[in-house]
């Protein structure tokens, strides 16, 4: 009897276990399924708010200060507000990739970019990104880089940055180099930027353009190793051709000077081209750009 008991009492044991285990594993199994149709939909349909902010110059010129020249101390208190306030720095390349499904994008993503590659960028700017562990992309202008290395010049009222400078920035991780034109930051006979002239043929608008932007993609690759990703309209002017151009050349974005929102999504990579940028002015903060886009 006491075998009996014995026996029946494992075998019923058995049964329990063997019912928990079912009710587990099913509960796996549905929680499972759950996280997998989750992630499918996320990754065919994971989209994200960009804010992009554009800087130039950081400069104690008083003078000098307005929409488009801030103080270092203005662009101190950014990178303490947006510390505070749980936003990640990240670059075109990284927004590039998430685009194309390679990684994710951290908790409140945001691009910091800085025109034209003015000596500000290296006295000011670099340590700063240092000290606050950030990043922000730099897009320079080809031909007074490459005058301004030569000459060895480091005015600060109106200079701009060396090539030496630009490779210590990229090599530290808290700098990203994209083309802003070799020669054609230019507005004047006629010309604005990389837009078409009037009167020139589209064939003759896309030779002009693919030589000028191939020459600063060349120099990059002597210089920093790789070609950039991105290319920034040089005065935000562009023209319907322009991002095909872009595109035949092998680049993955473009950055414009219109102030908008940038929606993005996984998988389309048409949404990077004519990205807009947020202004942040002199007398203004951060947190007032950013609203803008809430």
């Amino acid at each position: 009897m006491d075998k009996y008991k014995w026996m029946h009492g494992d075998n019923m044991s058995k049964r329990y276990t063997a019912t928990f285990c079912v009710i587990i594993l099913t509960i796996i199994g549905i929680f499972y399924y759950l996280q997998t149709r989750q992630s499918a939909g996320q990754a065919e349909n994971q989209t994200a708010s960009i804010p992009i902010i554009m800087y130039h110059k950081l400069t104690q010129e008083k003078g000098l200060l307005g929409d488009y020249s801030i103080t270092p101390e203005e662009f101190e208190e950014d990178l303490q507000y947006l510390k505070e306030n749980g936003y990640h720095t990240i670059t075109m390349s990284e927004l590039i990739d998430f685009i194309n499904g390679k990684t994710a994008l951290p908790d409140k993503p945001i691009i910091l970019t800085f025109d034209d590659g003015y000596f500000s960028d290296y006295k000011y700017v670099y340590p700063l990104l240092k000290e606050y562990d950030m990043k922000a992309v730099f897009s320079v202008i080809g031909h007074i880089t490459d005058e301004y290395t030569e000459e060895g010049r480091q005015d600060i009222l109106y200079p701009h940055i060396l090539w030496s400078m630009i490779i210590e920035m990229v090599e530290s991780g808290h700098a990203e180099l994209q083309n802003h034109g070799y020669d054609i930051h230019g507005q004047s006979g006629g010309v604005r930027g990389a837009k078409q002239r009037s009167g020139e043929s589209d064939d003759e608008y896309k030779e002009r353009l693919s030589a000028d932007l191939s020459l600063f993609q060349a120099r990059a690759l002597e210089m920093i190793g790789e070609m950039p990703t991105t290319f920034t309209y040089p005065f935000g002017a562009y023209s319907p051709t322009s991002d095909d151009i872009l595109r035949s050349l092998g680049f993955l974005a473009s950055l414009t000077c219109n102030e908008k929102i940038n929606k993005v999504t996984v998988g389309d990579a048409d949404c990077l081209f004519g990205l807009g940028r947020l202004i942040r002015p002199h007398g203004s903060s951060i947190a007032a750009v950013l609203q803008k886009i809430d």
